[in-house]
This record gives structure tokens, C-alpha cells and sequence, in this order.
């Protein structure tokens, strides 16, 4: 099956809009979401002060626009995210009617997902061509922050916009010689010591996101690996690698090698078996715990996951209900799976696992389309199960929106497929 068979110019659901203007639109949204934290940051530096305030509004922005053409382009195969998404904001509200406060964080902490999503199944081109322009601009600032980082410094401040955006305090920054991210240099070495440079953050601003980027690529390679051009192949491998050893991502390293080796193997089984995963990833990392007693100080794989273990051991029924005090919520941000269930409670957190591995089928006729549903399905739900031991950075928009819209891209049906459901 080859992405050309999509025509750009077939009609969609819209009396205002034509296929081709919605493509451009949703291109123009991802390049915003890559771009508006870089934008902020270099307002920061050289214009004003940049506060959280105008960090939110700019994400608000984004969901609104994206929602707003999600709205004007409805289609049947958005009814379960739709679904999810009234889910998510039925939770936020009553556990802001029980908290006496709205959790407007909390429901937006999770939209991205259903939102780019949908945003991914009508998107009618090869997302490899837009994925190949989005590496094009992170490519560029990478080798730009690798070749002077002075300049890079200048343009950005990031130590100057996280201290003023975020909850971030100037000693939290401990390399007081750098004004990149606090984790942009290392205590100890890299994990790629072969490399004398700091860890790259490119147009990410910080070194996690670039990571998690990478992998969303390392994805799509897999997903879309037969409509690739030689040259395409070639560009996309090399720049990946690079960004990868350039970031220094020991999650995304090892992350990316697992995907590698997984998904070719278990893309042989249903797609919706990948709902075994995470409660085998969470089981494993227990046992591993037990086995090795690591550290849940140490700030390495082995003790995110024991620091994981131990919030999750420590959750009550309070907390499972969305409950849990805003302190409480901030001590659980080096672990995904309990931020997850103390945001959204443990029934939220179901529904974000559950749809994510159960809704897209792979019961389609062309085979190509059947594999890629497959591969897309199992290496997000991998990527998914691994990151939630180590990390919240899946409900950042920077680092959630690439992958989610990949996901919704990959599973998209084909033209007959939609007719069919219509």
C-alpha cells in the first residue's frame, strides 16, 4: 500500500475547507508545536519576560486551533477519541467539583493525546514528508547549539526562560557556566563518552524532549519503512542517529534498540495484544527492583524505575480518586504511571492505556496497511509502558504531540476504509 493512492484534493466533511487546505493546516499546527517553546524562549532573551501565563496561552492556543479544525472535519473514525476526550473532561470536572478548585492542568495534561490523534487520521498525505521538514528544523539548531553554542545561548537564555516560566529556581541550575538546561551537562559522563560536547537539546530546549522526539522517529521508520525513498531512508537514519548521540538519551537509546528489536517480532501478533504490556513492563520493573535494590535516589534508569515502585506503593484510595494533595502531585513528576493515576485517577489512567492499545484494528485487507497498524500499535504502546516508568514527559505537549500524531497517521484507514464506515 503506498501513501500516493491518498488524493489531497478528495472532499472531506467540510463546507469551508478542501483536503488540501486541511493538510496544510495540520502542517502548520505541528510546525507551531515545534516551534512556539523556541519562540517564547527567544522572546524571554530578547524582548520581555516570559511567564507561565503566556507558556499556557500558547499551548491553549495551539488546542484550540487544532480542535477548532477537528470540529469543522468531523468523520465517523473520530467517534472513540472523541469519546476518550469527553472522558477526560468529565473526570477533570468532577474531581474538580470534589476538590473545590478546577484542575485545568490536569485535563489539559491529557488531551493532547485524542487531539493529535485525530489530528494524525486526517492527515491524507505521507506523514513522512512532513516528519522529513520537522527534522530538517531540528537538525538545523542541533548542529547550530553542537557548532556554537555561545550563539545558541544568546538566542534562547533557556536557564533565563525556565527560571521564568517554570517552577524553576536559579540553584536548580547547578553548572552556573552554562545557561543551557540543568540537564544539558552531567555530574558524571555522558552515556555516549565518545562525545566531547554537552547533551543537545536543539529546538526542544531541554535534552528529554529531543530524546523522546527521536524515538516518535525511530517509529515512524518502522511504521513507514516500504513508502521511503532510498535517499529519504538514508536522510532520516543518519540524522536520527545523530540527534540521538548528540541529546545523550539513555531512555531514548535504549528505548530505541528495544522498538528495534520488539516490534518486528511482535508485530506477528493482533495489534490489540500490545494490551499485555504495560502490566508486564510494570512487573518486571518490580521484579527487577526486588532483585537488584537500586537506588531510588539515583537519577539513572534503575532508580526512576525503584523511585516508580516506591510512589506506587505508597498511593492510598485518596489518591487513586484524583485526590491527592498538589504537593503530593509534584513529588510524583519522575514517574509517569503515578502522575498519571494521581492526575487522573486510576480510571482515567485505564482509559488512556486501554484506547491507545485496543481501538485501532488491524482486521484490513491490504497487508502493508495491516503491518503498519500493527508496528504503529506496538511500538507506541512499548514506548508508552517503558516511558511511564521513568518519566511524565508524556503529558508535555513538546514531547506527546509528535507521537501522537504519528499514531493517529499510521492507523488511518484508506480512502475505501472510510467510505466503508461512512
Amino acid at each position: 500500500m503506498n501513501y500516493e493512492r491518498y488524493d489531497p484534493h478528495v472532499d472531506i466533511p467540510s463546507a469551508v475547507l478542501t483536503r488540501e487546505a486541511v493538510d496544510r493546516l495540520i502542517a502548520s499546527i505541528m510546525i507551531a508545536t515545534l516551534a512556539f517553546n523556541a519562540v517564547l524562549a527567544a522572546i524571554n532573551a530578547h524582548v520581555t519576560a516570559v511567564t507561565n501565563g503566556e507558556v499556557i496561552a500558547a499551548e491553549l492556543l495551539i488546542f484550540f486551533c487544532s480542535t477548532l479544525l477537528l470540529v469543522l472535519t468531523l468523520t465517523p473514525h473520530d467517534r472513540p477519541w472523541l469519546a476518550l476526550m469527553c472522558l477526560f473532561i468529565g473526570i477533570g470536572l468532577v474531581v474538580s467539583l470534589f476538590r473545590d478548585e478546577l484542575v485545568a492542568k490536569n485535563i489539559r495534561d491529557v488531551l493532547s493525546i485524542p487531539v493529535f490523534v485525530m489530528l494524525g487520521l486526517r492527515y491524507s498525505r505521507n506523514p513522512v514528508s512532513l516528519f522529513s521538514k520537522l527534522q530538517f528544523i531540528v537538525v538545523f539548531f542541533a548542529l547550530l547549539e553542537v557548532a556554537n553554542p555561545d550563539l545558541f545561548s544568546d538566542i534562547f537564555d533557556v536557564r533565563s526562560y525556565y527560571i521564568n516560566s517554570r517552577n524553576f529556581a536559579a540553584n536548580d541550575f547547578w553548572n552556573s557556566d552554562s545557561s543551557l538546561f540543568v540537564s544539558a551537562t552531567r555530574p558524571g559522563e555522558r552515556f555516549f563518552s565518545f562525545v566531547d560536547i554537552h547533551r543537545v537539546s536543539s529546538i526542544f530546549l531541554e535534552p528529554v524532549s529531543l530524546g523522546n522526539y527521536v524515538c516518535t522517529i525511530v517509529i515512524l521508520l518502522l511504521c513507514f519503512w516500504p513508502t521511503l525513498s532510498l535517499i529519504m531512508r538514508a536522510w532520516l537514519i543518519v540524522s536520527t542517529v545523530f540527534l540521538l548521540v548528540a541529546c545523550d538519551g539513555r531512555f531514548a537509546t535504549i528505548t530505541s534498540v528495544l522498538i528495534l528489536i520488539c516490534v518486528p517480532l511482535a508485530s506477528k501478533l493482533p495489534s490489540r495484544a500490545s494490551v499485555f504490556y504495560l502490566p508486564v513492563i510494570v512487573t518486571l520493573g518490580a521484579i527487577g527492583v526486588y532483585a537488584f535494590q537500586p537506588d531510588p535516589l539515583s537519577d539513572d534508569f534503575g532508580g526512576r524505575v525503584a523511585k516508580t515502585m516506591a510512589l506506587a506503593g505508597n498511593l492510598d484510595f485518596y489518591d487513586v480518586l484524583g485526590m491527592a494533595q498538589w504537593s503530593q502531585i509534584g513529588d510524583n513528576l519522575d514517574s509517569g504511571l503515578t502522575y498519571l493515576i494521581v492526575t487522573q485517577t486510576a480510571l482515567g489512567g485505564c482509559f488512556v492505556w486501554l484506547f491507545t492499545t485496543l481501538v485501532a484494528s488491524d482486521h484490513a485487507p491490504d497487508l502493508e496497511l495491516r503491518l503498519r497498524i500493527r508496528r504503529a500499535t506496538h511500538a507506541v504502546a512499548l514506548f508508552i509502558g517503558l516511558n511511564l516508568l521513568v518519566s511524565y514527559s508524556l503529558f508535555s505537549i513538546k514531547s506527546a504531540a509528535f507521537l501522537w500524531f504519528l499514531y493517529g497517521a499510521a492507523i488511518r484507514p484508506m480512502p475505501e476504509d472510510c467510505a466503508a464506515g461512512d
